[in-house]
């Protein structure tokens, strides 16, 4: 689990459930490099019933002007840009919004009349949908009393597939892209004693070059002290199910007298030390985050860096069965 503007979300690839809100990303790449493309204009949620194809959903007229695309007869799930007023009430869905002015997760609350259908934009090429539980979402003909409402109809345990209607630029055709995911009770069990867990982290990096955007990456494992525990049970949790919350801390080490011996680079707020922003886990328990070398700066202004090159120290901060786990420090060069 993770969180999106604090608020405990769970991600594609960590056994998203029912009881949770479910957070699906999409990530578009345009010649290998991470970018926006001009509309993300819908996300539609559907069962599962075709092998992870589109097919059942799709129009599949030869010559309509929307062969290709999900056809406008079928019931499911959707998401929508939409535009709000000051207030954050919704005054009408914009599928031709570009990105710019989109969402961000900021705007997200766990309100339904705030962020029911939206499509959230995280940072460049990095867009999101959050599913929420017992939910009602809105079809583009909703008016600003946000009436006619639909349930979520994705709810129940089982397969799903989402698929992205998106225009790349300015006056091409959409396209589709669909992916797959499933609601399941993987992240509910139940035991007879406290837990007992051991946790061990690792930082895979130890060098970075300079001038580079480098995904940092921190595995964590578990073991599970307890016996006895039955053995499906101990597979579960010895993945990252169990783990939520990560935050990540990045210091500046100084050697010489003349600068400040440890220099804070990241914060929450209006004070330094670790930050969820940014940072995700994936179903292996490995935490990550893009550190870019070409923006390093002092989290503090009155701080000197000391200049880019040389010692940090990174550290992670996660909960795991009500306890909050924090790493140790790891060293990592930049050079």
């Amino acid at each position: 689990m993770t969180k999106f503007n604090g608020v405990t979300v769970i991600q594609r690839g960590n056994r998203p459930s029912p009881i949770i809100p479910a957070k699906l990303d999409f990530y578009n790449y345009i010649a290998g490099e991470q970018s926006d493309p001009f509309q993300v204009c819908s996300v539609q949620i559907f069962p599962n019933t075709a092998f992870d194809t589109a097919s059942p959903y799709v129009n599949q007229t030869p010559g309509d002007a929307n062969y290709g695309l999900v056809s406008s007869t079928t019931t499911n799930m959707v998401f929508h840009n939409y535009k709000r007023d000051d207030l954050g009430n919704r005054i009408g869905f914009d599928a031709a919004t570009t990105d710019e002015a989109m969402a961000s997760e900021s705007d997200y609350t766990g309100d339904l009349r705030y962020s029911a259908s939206s499509i959230f934009k995280e940072a460049v090429g990095h867009f999101s949908v959050i599913l929420q539980p017992s939910g009602v979402y809105f079809p583009t003909s909703a008016g600003a009393t946000w009436d006619p409402r639909y349930n979520n109809s994705a709810s129940a345990t089982g397969g799903y597939i989402d698929i992205w209607t998106v225009v790349h630029t300015e006056g091409s055709r959409a396209q589709i892209y669909v992916n797959s995911f499933n609601m399941d009770t993987a992240n509910a069990f139940a035991v007879t004693s406290p837990l007992q867990l051991t946790t061990t982290n690792k930082l895979i990096q130890r060098y970075v070059q300079l001038g580079s955007r480098k995904r940092l990456q921190i595995q964590t494992q578990l073991v599970v002290d307890n016996e006895p525990l039955a053995q499906s049970v101990r597979n579960l949790m010895e993945t990252g199910s169990l783990l939520s919350n990560p935050e990540i801390s990045i210091t500046k080490l100084n050697e010489s007298p003349i600068f400040d011996a440890r220099v804070q680079l990241t914060g929450t707020g209006d004070r330094g030390g670790f930050t969820s922003d940014g940072v995700e886990i994936d179903n292996q328990g490995t935490i990550s985050y893009i550190w870019d070398t070409n923006t390093i700066a002092p989290f503090y202004t009155d701080e000197e860096l000391g200049g880019p090159m040389g010692v940090y120290e990174v550290t992670v901060r996660y909960d795991v069965a009500g306890e909050t786990i924090v790493s140790p420090r790891f060293k990592l060069i930049a050079r």
